[in-house]
């Protein structure tokens, strides 16, 4: 499921265990995003956060491993403490992103159940135009 608000574009998988999006996961995901950006100002685009959380309103009581970044969240659940977190980004890579690669069948034992991905939205340039490959302003044309 792919969703925005004025911020963030987030895309969620289907949980293994309700076969639907899980409600709990979005919301800590919004609220992860909505503070990644607000410490923006006051941090340097290099903070990394990482931790996990308890969903309580999880029908099946599960743990959320997370990592945020300034321009990106993502969510893990149903993950050991154990399971290493830069493999798990690879998996969400292929999961998520646009280009194809390899992961070997072992690399990650314990996948998770169900995953989040919250993407900072970049503000559009009102006075330019992307063209072809090529950045050019808008034209303004009297009608006739």
């Amino acid at each position: 499921m792919i969703w925005k608000t004025k911020t963030h574009q987030f895309t969620a998988t289907i949980c293994q265990h309700t076969g639907r999006t899980c409600p709990a996961l979005a919301r800590v995901a919004r609220a992860l995003a909505t503070s990644m950006s607000n410490a923006a100002t006051a941090t340097t685009a290099d903070l990394e956060i990482e931790g996990s959380v308890e969903l309580a309103h999880c029908a099946t009581g599960c743990t959320a491993r997370f990592r945020a970044h300034q321009d990106e969240v993502r969510l893990f659940c149903g993950v050991g403490p154990e399971t290493d977190t830069n493999r798990l980004d690879v998996y969400a890579d292929l999961m998520f992103g646009a280009e194809f690669g390899p992961m070997p069948s072992g690399m990650l034992a314990d996948q998770p159940c169900a995953m989040l991905q919250a993407e900072a939205l970049v503000p559009r340039d009102a006075t330019r135009q992307e063209v072809s490959g090529a950045a050019r302003p808008y034209s303004v044309r009297p009608l006739t």
